[in-house]
Formats: C-alpha cells, structure tokens, sequence
C-alpha cells in the first residue's frame, strides 16, 4: 500500500440530522442526506466506524464496551501503511479505557476522559436527584464532608461541575481544544486524524452567550424513557416506592440542546478552516441523534427511532462536489471510503466507497439496538423499577435501510418512513441479520471499573 493522502475524520457526536442542516449549512462538500448509523449510541457506532463491522459482529454493544475485535483496526490497518495516526477525544466510551487508541501513534483528550476515582463524591448522581441546582451544590457539599470521601477531590470538583457553562468556568468540552489542535498540525507526510467533540451531548450546556434561555437540568430522562413503555407509568414503579414523577421539559431541552449545537457550528467553522487547508478530505459526521420526547423516548439509550439513527455526514474533497446526495449510506462506507482514499484498493469489509453511492443505489444496511447495560438495570432497581418493567426495554430490535425507505422493530410493532423496495421488508431484515455474525461474547458492563463508571453516569449511560 503506498499512502498518498491525508485524511481527517471529526465525528460531531449527538448532533441530529435535523439540527445539523440547520446549523451547518455553511459546510461545503457532498452531504449525504439518507447516511444512517449501525447503532443508537456512540460505542456501537464507533465500533462500525472503527472497524467496518456492525456493532454485534465486532463485540461492541452495551453487554461489552470494549473495543476488544481481533481483526485490524481502521488506525491500525493505516499505521502499518505508513500513516501518522492521531486521535482526540472528549468521550470516555472512545478512550483508551475501551480500547480506542489501538492504532493510534498519539491519543489526545479532555477533561471529560480525565474521571474521578471512586473516592471523589458522585456529583451527578446527586445533582439529578435533586431539583433545584442551587441548592443542591451545597446540599452536596455537605454530604461530601460527612462521607468517606476523599473531601479536597470531592470539592474541587464540585466546583468545576458548578462553574461549568459560566463565566468563571470552563464550558468548551473540546471543541475549542481540537480547533487549536488542528491549527498546529503541519502533516509532513501520510497523516489520519480522527476526533470526537462532545459539545451537543447531555447535559446540553452551551457558553453563556450561546444560551437562549435559561440552563436546563435534564434529570432522569431515562426512568421516564421506561415509564412511558406504560400506558399507566405506576406499572413501572415497584409496591411502595414514591411516585411522584415529572418528565423532561421537551421545549427547553431542545432549545438548551440547539444552542449548543449552534455553539459548536461557531467553532468548528474555524476548525475546518484549518483542517481542510492541511487534509486532502474531511468527513464531518454524526454517530447517532437524539430524542426530545418523540415517540415517548428521552436522549439515545432506546430504540432505533430515525430521529436517532439517521445522521449528517459531508465529504469534502477531491471527487466529492458540493451536492446533496439521498441514496442510502452508512458508517460502514465510512470506513470502506478512508481505506479506499488512503490506497485506492477494495477494503475488505462492509460497505462501500461513498464516491460510488450516487450511481449504486440498491444498497441495504442494518441498524442494531441490543437493549441496555446491565450497570443501567442496577441503577433502575436501585430506584424501586420493577425488573418486569425492565425488561420492557432490554429487548433487541433491528432496523432495515434502503433506498428511500427505513423500517425499524419497535414496542409499536414493525414502523416504516419511506416506501419499501420490497413487499416483504421484515424478510429483507432477518436474511441480512442472518447474514452478519455474531461475536458477541459476554457481559463486561456489570463490573466496569469505578472510576469509568462515575464519568458515564455524569453523561447519563446509568
């Protein structure tokens, strides 16, 4: 293989589809309007992107977050070709505590990849209990004194989660650390530079200037995720628990959340200024959307919903025109394309070259959904869940894309946006899930490390 070019991939995680056309527009490049993810969350789609597998066939899903396949990865298949591989950050799920820095000659990250140790009081467990923010800052103080807590730790960062999103705080979550990142590169040869940028995620906190309205405490989204898999939400709550309950806010969230995405279209503008005047190609993508309520689901822990699994994706560079393109893609054509960039051979995984999309237009893909970690079980039966409410929605469910058409399982049955290229889509499904092993080999989420765990229950995955 004799590389020949340099190749940037920056994946905008939680940025919808919708939100993105709006906020992106200025982004030259072919937009592919019809690019759909494997998955519903960011290590199953990572995994894809990652590897050129579904999330099940490379052993990524919430039974086993680890980036654990022993087939080549996209970093490493382009080390041993010669490339300088480099990696930033701002998610713990794509961090080196999962694997992800295989390939990678330098793996950058943020604060937010940077988790307390399991002395350090659990801040975001106790400021989505309590309803009033304020208030709960000094209500944790005091816990944070009287428990076995390693109490300078606990307090300082205390603080950094109070000032967060203020003016004496720190409210970039990477995105302004990656735009300064990329000005320095001056790639002297072959180089591959992957990113993840965090700013559209829970807990939707944009700079100040950036607010529209006042800060938005999400709160369990989740529980209320599960409770609305009941026609009457008691159902979901074991005898004898409290059952006061109010859900999410979906206006202020979505207009909390579309802040931070028009915050993030500031920065990273700058950032693919730079970027595009030192790579040959930039993909700008999405690996999955999220729920403001629709169809009764909060965030992206349920479900293949299309608000959640359709998702941007532009590339700019030589044989990639400024077009919008609607035939049917996903991120496996991602990886697919970077290989055939960097060689100009056929990969030998999943998907196709993205130049090639327009013309071939027959393509069919899978999304998965594999339920939920078992670290969320434990967290809901901790708060009184029934475990047959649980199970509502640790369930497995599948989705079919093709070309003008996505049909997906639900708790609603077999639901459909588009017209099916075929009179038995639901046969369609099971041939392709027949045809995609099955690599999944055990449960690790039940003993993740504790200090992992602490960073993932402040983004809400338990």
């Amino acid at each position: 293989m004799t590389p020949v070019t340099n190749i940037a991939v920056v994946v905008l995680d939680t940025v919808r589809a919708d939100a993105f056309g709006e906020a992106f527009e200025w982004l030259p490049g072919t937009w592919f309007d019809a690019a759909y993810s494997t998955s519903h969350w960011t290590g199953g789609a990572h995994a894809s992107l990652f590897t050129g597998m579904y999330p099940s066939e490379a052993d990524v899903t919430v039974a086993d977050w680890t980036l654990s396949t022993p087939e080549r990865t996209l970093a490493e298949k382009l080390s041993a070709a010669g490339y300088r591989t480099r990696a930033f950050s701002a998610n713990i799920n794509v961090s080196p505590a999962y694997g992800y820095d295989r390939g990678f000659d330098v793996f950058d990250g943020t604060r937010d990849t940077k988790y307390p140790t399991a002395s350090v009081f659990n801040w975001y467990r106790h400021l989505e209990e309590n309803e009033h923010p304020r208030l709960a800052y000094l209500t944790g103080a005091a816990a944070a004194l009287r428990g076995d807590y390693d109490t300078g730790r606990s307090l300082r960062f205390g603080f950094a989660e109070a000032v967060t999103g203020t003016p004496l705080g720190d409210s970039d979550d990477g995105a302004g650390r990656f735009r300064d990142l990329s000005r320095s590169l001056s790639p002297s040869g072959p180089t591959f530079l992957f990113a993840n940028l965090m700013e559209a995620h829970q807990p939707y906190r944009a700079p100040p200037s950036y607010r529209s309205g006042d800060t938005y405490e999400l709160g369990p989204a989740f529980e209320a995720t599960l409770r609305n898999r009941f026609d009457d939400p008691d159902e979901a709550l074991a005898d004898g628990v409290d059952r006061e309950h109010a859900g999410p806010d979906p206006e202020r969230a979505r207009a909390a959340y579309d802040d931070c995405v028009r915050y993030l279209s500031d920065v990273y503008r700058e950032t693919f200024e730079a970027l595009s005047a030192r790579f040959d190609y930039v993909v700008t993508l999405g690996d999955h959307g999220e729920l403001f309520g629709e169809h009764g689901v909060w965030e992206h822990g349920y479900g293949l919903y299309p608000e959640v699994t359709n998702v941007p994706l532009v590339v700019t560079g030589p044989d990639f025109s400024d077009e919008r393109v609607d035939a049917p893609v996903s991120l496996l054509d991602v990886y697919h394309t970077v290989l055939a960039l960097a060689d100009g051979t056929e990969p030998d995984r999943r998907g196709r070259d993205l130049r090639t999309a327009n013309g071939e237009r027959r393509a069919t893909y899978l999304t998965e959904y594999n339920g939920i970690a078992s670290m969320r079980r434990e967290t809901l039966l901790e708060r009184g869940y029934a475990p047959a409410a649980i199970d509502a929605v640790d369930v497995e469910y599948r989705g079919l894309v093709a070309d003008g058409y996505y049909g997906f399982q639900s708790d609603e049955g077999w639901t459909e946006t588009g017209e099916s290229p075929t009179e038995t889509p639901q046969e369609k499904l099971v041939a392709l899930r027949e045809g995609v092993p099955d690599n999944r080999d055990g449960d690790e989420t039940g003993s993740v490390d504790p200090e992992i765990r602490e960073r993932l229950e402040e983004l809400g995955y338990a």
